[in-house]
Order: C-alpha cells, then structure tokens, then sequence
C-alpha cells in the first residue's frame, strides 16, 4: 500500500507543482522514489515516511511538504527555542519543569551539530537556514521522526543531553500523548512592555496603544477569515484615529501564514490615517517564524506601506513556489501539500527578508519577561521622535 501512496505522490508533484524540478532533476527525483520504493520490504513506517520527507524537502520550497504529524505520532515532552546558536527548553510537562532554560546539546549519540548535519535532508517545511532552524526544533520532538531518521534506536524513548547550572546531564525521556505535548507553548509569560489589548473579537490580530511611545501596535499572530477582518476594519481604524497615535507597529513574528489577501485587506483598513507618520513611522517585525503569507504581507508592506522591516531574517524566501494543494494519502490518510504559484516579493535574489534593523530578544530577556525585540524598536521610536522634535526642520 505505500508503494501505490509513494507512486501517486510522484505523479501529484509533477501535476500540481508549479515548477517541481527546479533544484532537483526530474530524472534524479523519479531514481530517489524508485529507490525508495524498492526499499520498503526493510523499512518500518517510521523510516518510510521520513524517506518521503526527504523527498519532498528536495524539491526546495517549505509549501511542498509532508506532514509527518498527521499520522499516529507521541512527543518527546519539551518545546525549544533558539536563541543564536543555544537551544533552550523553554515549555516542558510538569515532570521536567526543571529544565526550563536548560541548553539542548544532543540527542542519543549525536550532538546539535551533528543532528542538524543528519537531520537538514529530512526536516519539512523549509526553505533558508531560518526556516530549518525554526522546523528543527519542533521535528526533534516527533518520537517517529527521530526513529524514521536513526537518531533513535527505540521509537518512544531516547536520551536528551543538556547542560544545567554549567554542568553536561543526560536523561532517558520516554514519549508522551500528542494531547500532553499540545498543552506546551514557546512563549513565556511577557511582562515588558506591558500591552493592555482593545477588546477585539477577532482571532488572531490584536490592537493596543502604547502612549508613552505615541505607537499603535497589532500583533498578528495568526490569520483570521477575510470577513472577520472586513467586519472589524472599521474598529480598528476607530481605534487608532482615537489614540492619536503617530507611529504603527505590526508585528509578524511567529506568524506562519494563512490568507494574504487578509493581511492585504489590513492594509488599505488603516491606509487613510492621515495621522501616521508614513514616511518613517511604520514598522514591521519579523522573525524566522515569520513565513508564508506573513513573510509576504511584510514584504508587501514595505512597499504599499512604506513599512521599515524590523527584527531578524524570515523563515521563508520571497522569490519561491507557494500557496498550497492540499491532498491525502488514499490508503494511510496522511496530509501532504504541493506548491502551487509562484511570487517574486524581492527584486533582488534572496533567500529570505532580512530587516532594515536587526533587533533580536536574548535569552536572558526572554528569560525575565522582556521582549527585547520591541523595546528596542520603542526606544529606537522614541529617541527619534525626541530628535524630531528638538530639530523640527
């Protein structure tokens, strides 16, 4: 039955991918399903199916991707975060709360390094180095990806090394229920600045007004439908002309897409406050979560909005394949996509947006509360405006 799964999936990519074989040869594509193919008497379903990861991760866009978790799968129980080179845990089940913090340096025999050499033919979902580092750290969770890919030698049960208090641990972590695993978050209490949102029953986008830096801020976390923004737009319009505010912040980060005519529709709701500041006062922040249709409203922004980017590079190029077919496996029912249209964001070549000003949260900020990233840019804010006004020609 995988065989006639791993076929239709060959004939779907050279069906409904826009431009399949564009860092591939079709011939070299069709040898490697072929190969695997003929392998599946020595494989078990975990290899087999992170065999067709490494498939789709050779066609080179994060849209074309298999998706490993819409089968049976468990967790291993912690989420982490990079912060530069160092993954943190930064959300772990009750048992292992006392790792928070604590710097992943491998898994079983490998360390970082050499999981993310084995590891970078196989992780889904990407498309530059940001993206991969992003995926990462959620695959290393997956208890059959790890076992698909030979990093494990058990499919529930492996060994973490960390580093606690300076000093190297290694402990045996058995798997937990993808219901446990979904209670944890990559995201610490925020407590700086201190953002008291409108009420706004809209899922996904957030308003506040920050006076003391004059700045209206939506955080746009996630894609709401196209009529929940249309019925809201002129709230938020209302909200910001009220507030007086002069600069705009919208924030993309770990915004893994949705609908870009959404983000578009944003755009021309505030387009007509006359009180921004709109040759230096809008801004937008991204990050390598920021992928998909965020990473294309952000590049968007910086040309109907005349947005300056902020942050650090996005997890997705804005010159590749996108939008998405979504199909199933007729015999295992396993969700894959497949690229559909393709955008140039960029006129120059990229491999991702990269920001007019690099901004990052450390960890020892994330660590007490603080997202660093946007006091940075509010005090960038402010001490412009400040400059502005003592020099007012």
């Amino acid at each position: 039955m995988w065989a006639e799964d791993i076929a239709r999936l060959q004939t779907l990519i050279k069906e409904h991918h826009i431009d399949p074989f564009l860092n591939i040869k079709e011939d070299n594509f069709d040898s490697e399903v072929n190969r695997l193919i003929k392998s599946l008497p020595d494989l078990n379903e975990s290899q087999v199916e992170v065999e067709i990861m490494r498939l789709f991760r050779s066609i080179g866009d994060a849209h074309t991707s298999y998706d490993i978790m819409s089968g049976p799968h468990r967790h291993y129980p912690f989420r982490f975060k990079f912060f530069g080179k160092k993954l943190k845990v930064v959300d772990a089940v009750e048992e292992y709360t006392y790792l928070l913090g604590a710097e992943l340096i491998g898994i079983n025999k490998y360390s970082l390094a050499q999981l993310q050499d084995k590891l970078i033919s196989y992780v889904n979902f990407v498309e530059n180095p940001y993206s991969f580092s992003y995926s990462l750290s959620f695959h290393i969770t997956v208890n059959k990806f790890l076992y698909g890919a030979g990093i494990s030698e058990e499919l529930d049960v492996a060994t973490f090394k960390f580093i606690v208090d300076e000093k190297p641990i290694s402990i045996e972590i058995n798997s937990v229920s993808m219901q446990n695993f979904a209670k944890l978050g990559t995201h610490y209490v925020m407590l700086e600045p201190d953002i008291q949102y409108f009420d706004f029953d809209m899922p996904g986008i957030n308003l506040a007004y920050l006076d003391e830096y004059k700045t209206a801020y939506i955080n746009f976390d996630s894609y709401p439908e196209l009529v929940q923004l249309q019925n809201h737009c002129e709230s938020i319009r209302n909200k910001i002309q009220d507030s007086g505010a002069r600069n705009l912040v919208i924030d993309f980060r770990d915004n893994q897409g949705g609908d870009f005519y959404v983000g578009l529709a944003l755009s021309a709701c505030i387009q007509n406050l006359d009180q921004l500041d709109w040759r230096e006062g809008i801004f937008v922040i991204v990050d390598s979560g920021t992928q998909s249709a965020a990473m294309s409203n952000a590049a968007q922004y910086q040309q109907i909005l005349n947005a300056t980017l902020v942050g650090s590079p996005t997890g997705a190029d804005p010159n590749i394949a996108a939008e998405t077919n979504r199909f199933r496996l007729k015999n295992f029912n396993r969700g894959v996509s497949i690229s559909k249209r393709y955008y140039d964001f960029t006129q120059a070549p990229s491999d991702a947006l990269y920001p007019d000003l690099p901004m990052t949260t450390s960890w020892e900020d994330y660590r007490e509360g603080k997202d660093g990233t946007l006091l940075e840019l509010l005090s960038f804010i402010q001490g412009r405006d400040r400059k502005t006004e003592l020099n007012p020609h």
